[in-house]
């Protein structure tokens, strides 16, 4: 074989390899720091709801803390956006993808702020399913970073983070359906008790009859509240869920374009 045919075949090999651009170091950095303070936040999530009253403040100041810390590292990425000469993915998927971690954050912090606010006296079985499911999603991310230089395999990790949107997805559900069972079964029961009390009006009445239905009403009235009032703290752990899926979306999207 001639070195012409040689050479030929080699430059012809040579046209179909795309080279990379060197990557900045410094972006991998800041999406490390990111994932490290989902972390913390989402562990943190996880204490403040097996935590007694006169502790929360604390835990909550702490996350309050990280999310000041996520604000400084996506005003960092966007002053790097400004000055990097040559980012390792698109700009736009880049500040979408640090945006998107930001919200986890955001919504972990609220949730935590009522939590606090509410002043409940403990958490129920919703919210300490929900915070370990939010901590995992968050580990699945830092995990699918790590891979970002090196050999960008987020496949699984992006998949676990799904899997945990939709068992999330079931835990509010599932507790925003018992909460207004008993909503409803306390309505049933004070309704029952009033047409039997009609029943007996205008003859002899046991006045314990009108406290059993007073204190029903009652009921029923707490109860219609802390509906609405865990709905609120449920909706905030379940936007931080979806969040978790939306930095996943953008991460796919970063490794498709930049294979």
């Amino acid at each position: 074989m001639s070195s012409d045919s040689v050479l030929g075949r080699i430059f012809s090999k040579a046209r179909n390899i795309r080279l990379l651009p060197p990557r900045d170091a410094r972006f991998y950095v800041l999406f490390g720091e990111m994932a490290e303070t989902l972390i913390e936040t989402s562990s943190e999530l996880i204490t403040i709801f097996s935590t007694p009253i006169e502790r929360r403040h604390e835990i909550e100041r702490r996350i309050h803390a990280a999310s000041i810390r996520g604000t400084r590292i996506v005003d960092s990425m966007e002053d790097l956006l400004r000055i990097a000469q040559q980012p390792p993915f698109d700009r736009a998927d880049i500040a979408e993808l640090m945006d998107g971690m930001f919200k986890v954050l955001k919504y972990i912090k609220h949730a935590s702020n009522r939590f606090v606010i509410y002043n409940f006296p403990s958490s129920d079985k919703e919210m300490r399913e929900l915070a370990p499911n939010i901590h995992n999603a968050c580990l699945e991310i830092a995990n699918a970073i790590k891979s970002l230089p090196r050999n960008r395999k987020i496949e699984s990790h992006c998949h676990a983070v799904e899997r945990y949107e939709k068992e999330a997805d079931d835990i509010y559900h599932q507790g925003l359906g018992r909460r207004f069972a008993e909503i409803r079964q306390n309505r049933f029961d004070t309704e029952k008790m009033i047409d039997l009390l009609c029943e007996t009006a205008g003859k002899d009445y046991n006045p314990l009859d009108i406290l059993a239905v007073e204190r029903s009403t009652l009921q029923y009235t707490r109860h219609v509240a802390i509906f609405f009032i865990l709905r609120e703290l449920y909706v905030e752990l379940e936007k931080a869920s979806d969040s978790c899926t939306g930095v996943t979306v953008c991460l796919k999207r970063m490794v498709s374009t930049n294979v």
